[in-house]
Parts: structure tokens; sequence; C-alpha cells
């Protein structure tokens, strides 16, 4: 695993309405170092909010 260090993340998840997709939804992490991953899928996405607390990570409640 590695870990990458940056001032800005942004997390895109794009449905592909066109017609034939390669997949259903691509999912995009770019940061400001000019670094883009991109992600295939043909099941929706599922984003989670987690809190680390030290001993423990919890599920966290966005609102």
């Amino acid at each position: 695993m590695t870990i990458i260090n940056s001032e800005k993340i942004e997390i895109e998840i794009q449905e592909q309405k066109i017609e034939k997709p390669g997949a259903k939804y691509l999912v995009l992490i770019k940061t400001n170092n000019n670094e883009l991953k991109i992600y295939s899928s043909n099941n929706k996405p599922y984003v989670r909010h987690t809190e680390d607390l030290g001993n423990i990570v919890k599920e966290k409640t966005i609102s």
C-alpha cells in the first residue's frame, strides 16, 4: 500500500450514460500533484466516511 501526501484530493464518481460503455461507473481520484487514478466498475461505488480515534476506526455520519 502506498500513502501519498497531498494538499488537495478530489474524488469524482462518474456514471456512464453513453451507449455501450466499457463500465457503468468511473471513479477518478485527482491530487494537486497532477496525479490521476481512474477505476472502473459495473457496480455502483460505495462511499464510506470513517473516523480514526487512535484505538478504533468507526463509521462517521455525514449530514
